[in-house]
């Protein structure tokens, strides 16, 4: 453990002085360059969890993150009117958006494991696909035409800011390689058409940092050359970063000098379209063994402020904090229908179950304080 200490100090030092320099720019009225935000992901199923969304969001972001699993794919085919649920949601969705704040829009054709087409949603989410769509590849006419529909009339209906067509697409490269080829084609048609009638609205999908760095994913070059391979059909490069599920745990620092490293050269800028640190230490089964995964407020806190000096520095677009706070009652409503592994996102937020703020609140807030872009 020795030969890591010098490394550490070494940190620990780069830390102050970055907090140090925020202070000294804070002073000079110097302007943060990126947008701040939240998914609107309340903490509980109650009336009370929606009411305090309600107050955190508008005093703590300047942009929501609107994530959005499924695609209503007969409906999109056909020109048909939604189902009440998705047009309920969408309509709520409205309704809870702060005034004057931005909108990042993501939706996607992958499913939630990353491998396939996504699913359908119809009278409710997660719906078997409908069987005109079953085993079509991505770049099936039928696929293509009716997920351009969706992401036409999704920006239609919001008119967002910004807006992603894929989410953490590069997974799709590592756990259905066959089938990436067929997905570009598919990104390129809908990138192409959809700035036709939004020329002026980024466009651009989104991919795991966490997993670009795990060295358990042997195909991790091939993936990064293969997402650099669609940066015709990028308006941003986008990043989805949890560090927690590096494994192990890396570091902070190294992995943003690895994105800075790997995508500078197409001279395009940066957003974060989500991102966490947990607060907490987090012991899972899996495969029939234990992994522990570290956590605590100070390695949370340093997280954020590293992540957003380095934001500042390279005049991001956005950075979305996916979780504002935990859902610990949510969690125990939830974790007999849900997998086990989704536990560890639940000391997330940037206070905790009872409303306390955690020091990355307070780092957080030192930014947004800062005037906005």
């Amino acid at each position: 453990m020795n030969r890591f200490l010098p490394r550490y100090i070494l940190a620990v030092a780069m830390l102050a002085m970055a907090s140090s320099l925020w202070v000294q720019a804070a002073a000079a009225g110097e302007k943060r360059t990126f947008y701040m935000g939240f998914t609107p992901f309340p903490a509980d199923f109650s009336l009370t969890a929606l009411e305090e969304m309600q107050q955190f969001l508008p005093a703590n972001s300047d942009i929501i993150g609107q994530h959005m699993e499924g695609v209503p794919w007969t409906e999109a085919l056909n020109g048909q009117p939604f189902s009440d649920h998705l047009t309920n949601d969408w309509k709520g969705r409205i309704h809870y958006l702060p005034a004057g704040t931005k909108v990042y829009l993501a939706i996607s054709p992958l499913d939630g494991g990353r491998a396939d087409v996504a699913d359908y949603h119809g009278v409710t989410e997660h719906m078997p696909l409908p069987p005109e769509f079953k085993g079509k590849a991505f770049d099936d006419p039928i696929i293509m035409k009716a997920y351009l529909n969706y992401c036409l009339r999704a920006a239609d209906f919001f008119q967002p800011d910004y807006m992603a067509i894929g989410v953490e697409v590069n997974e799709l490269f590592h756990h259905s390689p066959g089938k990436w080829e067929a997905y570009t084609r598919l990104n390129h048609y809908v990138y192409q058409e959809l700035k036709k009638k939004y020329p002026k609205m980024p466009v651009f999908t989104t991919f795991t940092v966490h997993s670009m760095l795990n060295p358990q994913w042997a195909d991790r070059e091939a993936m990064l050359a293969a997402y650099q391979g669609i940066m015709d059909s990028e308006d941003i490069i986008a990043i989805s970063y949890y560090p927690f599920l590096d494994f192990p745990r890396g570091d902070v620092n190294q992995a943003l000098n690895w994105l800075f490293n790997s995508f500078d050269r197409f001279a395009k800028p940066y957003a974060v379209g989500e991102t966490g640190e947990t607060s907490q230490p987090i012991t899972l089964n899996v495969n029939g063994m234990d992994a522990h995964i570290e956590g605590s407020p100070a390695m949370q806190s340093d997280y954020y402020q590293t992540l957003l000096a380095a934001a500042q520095k390279k005049s991001f677009k956005f950075v979305i904090s996916y979780l504002h706070q935990d859902y610990d009652a949510l969690w125990e409503k939830i974790k007999g229908s849900s997998p086990a592994f989704f536990v560890v996102w639940r000391n997330c937020g940037l206070v905790d179950a009872k409303g306390n703020r955690r020091p990355a609140y307070d780092v957080w807030k030192k930014y947004f304080q800062m005037p906005g872009p």
